[in-house]
């Protein structure tokens, strides 16, 4: 599983984050434990909703065969200043 969008302690000045990734075409993907669609070339993507402060990302994939793999994540979010 290859994915983009997302770092260990990486610092967002958003209150969203755009998680894509590639894995295998019958994986199935989740991300806090929420049910990710896989694309029929593998291709998944999720806009994440983050709170402000620190949050903690999971990424598990797993395929048909039981074989799985993980990532954790932790990253803070500060929200971007609203204008008036």
């Amino acid at each position: 599983m290859d994915f983009e969008g997302i770092d260990d302690d990486k610092i967002i000045y958003s209150d969203t984050i755009l998680l894509r990734g590639l894995t295998s075409a019958d994986a199935i993907v989740s991300v806090n434990d929420v049910i990710v669609e896989v694309q029929s070339d593998g291709n998944f993507e999720l806009t994440l909703v983050l709170v402000e402060g620190p949050n903690f990302v999971d990424i598990v994939a797993s395929n048909l065969d039981g074989s799985s793999i993980s990532g954790e994540y932790f990253v803070f979010s500060i929200p971007p200043e609203e204008v008036p």
